[in-house]
């Protein structure tokens, strides 16, 4: 019989130090960067620190919009810390920059008002917060005006708790249309809104592969599509984790693309003060908590709804209901063959 020689023992361990001894003179910076380059590899399991400071700015069409002007993200551990602020867009944009964590992190924002005018706000649901980061007005409050003034920002504290795994709507409460912004309603309807999106601590999140219910892991999403049905249109972003978490603003009933076999998930949010049934022909996937599977969904204004499947066919996503249907609040979701040469001329026009 044919004997096979395995390697010594202590060849085995010498190469294991050697590799122990060259990652200790790694700068901890260097790590870092190397985990960052590929957004999709999990990493350490550690809470963290976000750290944002975000802007208000004035667009055309009297639109008012969040824009990300600073990103840190700090080991609450090791207190390594990675600036990421160049995966958003330098610009304002509606739907606001989305902000991606994991329960048991934490997020500092402070927002700055560069409008000159005013005193906008950012208000969140589902994370934790003490009273002073509510958002809102003395008036409403009762404890301090919490919001960005022309010459003062304002630092804002949520906590992302256990239990506040989900996608999320946060928006401005406060600066009203009046000149001293004593309105409690907010402008969120004129674009100051965006999302935190959570993930479980538990790194599972259920989803429709190939028509059968799973869960998969938060490391093997291939994008977020971020969606806002407000009243008469719908706002898009998304994130594309296969391009390091690449933030893109998508506009105005945008056309919805991906890969044939990538994992997406929708984040629905609604702004304003409609019903909307979300509708996606040809496309299904689980309803919320259950393994019912569904192709609609009745979402109510600021409420939420996620999902996630594995992208085979194309599909067209509506507001299902005869008369924001006829307004045009409509779009595609694409899904191109990897054989395709639609995904390179697509690269080849953001370049």
């Amino acid at each position: 019989m044919k004997m096979y020689k395995l390697p010594k023992f202590e060849h085995i361990l010498t190469a294991f130090t050697v590799g122990l001894i060259i990652s200790s003179f790694l700068p901890s910076s260097i790590v870092s960067v190397l985990a960052q380059s590929n957004s999709k590899v999990k990493q350490e399991d550690h809470p963290k620190s976000h750290e944002i400071e975000i802007g208000v700015a004035e667009l055309s069409s009297d639109r008012i919009a969040y824009k990300m002007n600073n990103y840190l993200i700090r080991d609450l551990i090791n207190n390594n810390t990675v600036d990421i602020t160049s995966k958003y867009e330098d610009k304002p944009t509606i739907p606001g920059p989305t902000i991606v964590v994991n329960e048991g992190d934490k997020v500092k924002i402070t927002l700055v008002n560069e409008m000159g005018w005013g005193y906008p706000s950012v208000h969140t649901h589902g994370a934790h917060y003490k009273i002073t980061s509510d958002g809102t007005l003395k008036d409403l409050n009762k404890v301090s005006d919490q919001a960005a003034s022309p010459t003062n920002p304002y630092t804002y504290e949520w906590d992302a708790a256990n239990g506040t795994a989900g996608s999320w709507p946060f928006h401005d409460h406060t600066i009203g249309r009046n000149a001293l912004g004593k309105s409690m309603d907010g402008l969120e309807t004129v674009g100051l809104f965006s999302s935190i999106i959570i993930n479980p601590s538990s790194d599972r999140i259920p989803a429709l592969v190939d028509g059968i219910p799973k869960n998969v892991s938060t490391s093997d999403i291939d994008k977020d599509f971020i969606l806002f049905v407000n009243d008469d249109v719908i706002w898009g972003s998304e994130i594309d984790y296969t391009k390091g978490g690449k933030h893109s603003n998508l506009g105005v009933n945008p056309t919805l693309t991906t890969n044939k076999d990538s994992i997406v998930r929708f984040n629905i949010q609604s702004i304003g003060n409609d019903f909307h049934n979300f509708t996606i022909d040809g496309i299904k996937w689980l309803k919320p908590g259950t393994n019912k599977v569904i192709n609609s969904h009745v979402i109510g204004p600021l409420a939420n709804h996620v999902f996630t499947i594995k992208a085979d066919r194309n599909g067209t996503y509506y507001d299902n209901s005869e008369i924001n249907l006829l307004g045009g609040m409509k779009g595609n979701f694409s899904v191109i063959s990897l054989n395709s040469t639609v995904g390179d001329n697509r690269e080849q026009a953001k370049i």
